[in-house]
C-alpha cells in the first residue's frame, strides 16, 4: 500500500480516522494505540516482514534512550549511543549498502587480479528504511546530548518511530515535535480537516498530472540512450526530470501531511519553492528541509561546521554533502551527485567573499538576482541529471552534452525522438513553471484555497481530482523516494 493506491483513500484513511475520532474519541492512550496498529498495518502492506526491522530499532533506540537519561555516568552513556547508532547503522548498511559494497569490490578487484567474483546476496531495500532510521537516531542523539528528555510512554514512542504518514518518505519529524501534537487527545477541527484534505488533493494531482506524465519524456531519453549529443535534447529531459522529482517527492509530502492533519496531527513542511532559489545555499534551505536540517545538526556541526576554521569547514561541508547522496542510494552517481553539491556550496561560499563578484552582484540589483538564480538552477538541474541517472555509459555524455562540451542543438530532431504526448508534456512544464512562481509570490497556495469559500474551494478541488482521473498516464509510478 502506498499514497497512490486507490484502497489507502477509500478504506485505509477513512478506517484510521473512525477508529481514533469514533471507537477513541478524546481517550488519548487509546488513540495512541490506533494510530500504532494501524502505521503497522501500513507498513506491512507496504513492506511486509521488513516491519521486524522498524521494531527491532524502536525497541532499541526506546532502550538506549530511557538508559542514557538514567545514568549520569558518561561512560555507560556513550555504551548506550553506540549500541543505538551502531543498530541502526548496521540495518541500514547491511539492507541498503551491503550489495553495493559487493559489487564495487568485485568491479575493482576483478580488474586488479583473478579474483573471484563474490556473490551478490540480492536484499530487497525495506520501505523507507533511511527515513526511520535518521529519525529514532536523531531521538538518541538528543537525549545523549541532553537537548531532550525520553517519552515516558513506549507506546508514545513507537508510534513517533511508525506513524504512517511520514514513516515511508518523511519528512524526517524531530522527537520533541511529534510529543507536542500528541500531548493532549486528538481533536477534530473544521479547518484543520479542510486543509488536509486540500493537501491530499494537491499532492494527488501534483503526482498523477504532473509528475507521472513529464517522466515519461524523461525516461524515454534516458533509458534509450540515444540522440545524447543534442543539448536541447538533454536539457529537456534534464528539466522534465527536474519537474518531476520535484512534483513527485512535494506529492508525497503533501498528501502526508494532509493525512496527518485529517486525524490531529500537524507535520513539518518539506519543501518551499526551491526551483525560486538564487544559490546553493538557498537551494538546501528550500528543498527537503526535514533531511537538510538533520544533516546540519547531526553531520556538518559535529564534523566542525564553521566554527574552526575554513579547512575545517571545507572538510566538514564535503562529507556532509557526499554522506547526504550517500542516503539517497547505493549508487555511485548519488555519491557524484552529493559530491557536486558539496562543491557548489564551496565555491557559493567562497565566490561571494571575492570582491569584485560581491561589487557586480551589489551593483547590479535585481538583474544580479536573476542572474544568481539562472546560474543556481542550471546547476541544480545538472545535479539532478547526475542523480537520475546510473548508467555511466549514459551519464557521461550526457554531462557533457549538458555543459555544451561537443554537442549540437537540433529542434528537429528532439521533436521527432520524444514520445507522442508531445504537446501535454510541453504544456504541464509550462503550468508548473508558471504555478511554482506564482506559489512562491504568495507563499504557498494550499493554505490559501483552503481558506475560501466551501463552493471555490469545492471547485478547485473537484477540477484537481477531474484532472488527475482524465490525465493520469496509463501506468502510475512509484513515488520515487520510496527507493530511499
Amino acid at each position: 500500500m502506498d499514497f497512490v493506491t486507490p484502497s489507502y483513500y477509500l478504506y485505509f484513511l477513512p478506517l484510521v480516522f473512525i477508529l481514533t475520532f469514533g471507537l477513541a474519541s478524546r481517550q488519548r492512550r487509546r488513540q495512541i494505540l490506533i494510530l500504532l496498529v494501524m502505521s503497522y498495518i501500513f507498513f506491512w502492506l507496504a513492506s511486509g516482514w521488513h516491519l521486524i526491522l522498524l521494531l527491532i530499532s524502536t525497541c532499541i533506540d526506546w532502550t538506549a534512550g530511557r538508559k542514557m537519561h538514567e545514568i549520569d555516568n558518561t561512560t555507560t552513556r556513550k555504551r548506550w549511543l553506540r549500541i543505538s547508532l551502531i543498530t541502526n547503522l548496521s540495518l541500514l548498511g547491511v539492507f541498503k549498502y551491503l550489495d553495493f559494497i559487493i559489487e564495487s569490490w568485485n568491479f575493482v578487484s576483478l580488474r586488479l587480479s583473478d579474483n573471484l567474483e563474490v556473490g551478490a546476496l540480492g536484499l530487497v531495500l525495506p520501505v523507507g528504511i533511511s527515513f526511520y532510521t535518521f529519525q529514532t537516531m536523531s531521538y538518541t542523539i538528543d537525549i545523549y546530548r541532553k537537548k531532550q528528555k525520553p517519552y515516558d510512554s513506549f507506546l508514545d514512542f513507537a508510534c513517533y518511530a511508525a506513524f504512517f504518514p511520514q514513516l515511508v518518505a518523511g519528512p524526517i519529524v524531530r522527537a520533541d515535535h511529534f510529543r507536542e501534537q500528541i500531548k493532549e487527545p486528538l481533536a477534530p477541527a473544521a479547518y484543520r480537516f479542510r486543509l488536509g484534505l486540500t493537501l491530499i488533493i494537491y499532492g494527488i494531482a501534483k503526482k498523477l498530472v504532473i509528475a507521472d506524465n513529464v517522466a515519461v519524456h524523461a525516461n524515454e531519453v534516458f533509458i534509450e540512450g540515444e540522440h545524447l549529443a543534442n543539448i536541447g535534447l538533454v536539457w529537456w529531459a534534464t528539466l522534465c526530470f527536474g519537474i518531476q522529482i520535484y512534483c513527485d517527492f512535494s506529492a508525497y509530502t503533501d498528501i502526508a501531511i494532509g493525512s496527518a492533519h485529517l486525524i490531529g496531527v500537524e507535520l513539518p513542511e518539506n519543501f518551499k519553492t526551491p526551483y525560486a532559489a538564487t544559490s546553493p545555499q538557498d537551494f538546501w534551505r528550500r528543498w527537503h528541509i526535514s533531511l537538510s536540517t538533520w544533516l546540519r545538526d547531526y553531520l556538518y556541526i559535529p564534523l566542525g561546521g564553521s566554527r574552526n576554521g575554513r579547512k575545517r569547514m571545507l572538510f566538514a561541508l564535503m562529507m556532509t554533502m557526499l554522506l547526504g547522496g550517500l542516503w539517497h542510494g547505493a549508487s555511485w552517481n548519488f555519491v557524484l551527485w552529493g559530491f557536486v553539491h558539496g562543491l557548489l556550496l564551496i565555491l557559493h561560499r567562497f565566490g561571494k567573499e571575492i570582491a569584485p563578484v560581491k561589487q557586480f552582484f551589489t551593483a547590479s540589483g535585481r538583474g544580479g538576482i536573476v542572474l544568481s538564480w539562472l546560474i543556481t538552477q542550471f546547476f541544480v538541474f545538472f545535479t539532478w541529471l547526475i542523480f537520475r541517472v546510473e548508467d555511466t555509459k549514459v551519464l557521461v555524455p550526457s554531462m557533457k552534452t549538458f555543459l555544451g562540451w561537443g554537442g549540437h542543438f537540433d529542434l528537429v530532431e528532439m521533436y521527432e525522438f520524444l514520445p507522442d504526448i508531445k504537446f501535454l508534456t510541453f504544456a504541464l512544464a509550462g503550468c508548473f513553471i508558471l504555478l511554482h512562481g506564482v506559489s512562491g509570490w504568495m507563499g504557498g497556495g494550499k493554505a490559501w484555497l483552503a481558506r475560501q469559500h466551501p463552493v471555490v474551494w469545492g471547485s478547485v478541488c473537484g477540477l484537481m481530482l477531474c484532472l488527475a482521473f482524465y490525465l493520469r498516464p496509463v501506468e502510475t509510478i512509484d513515488f520515487i523516494y520510496f527507493r530511499f
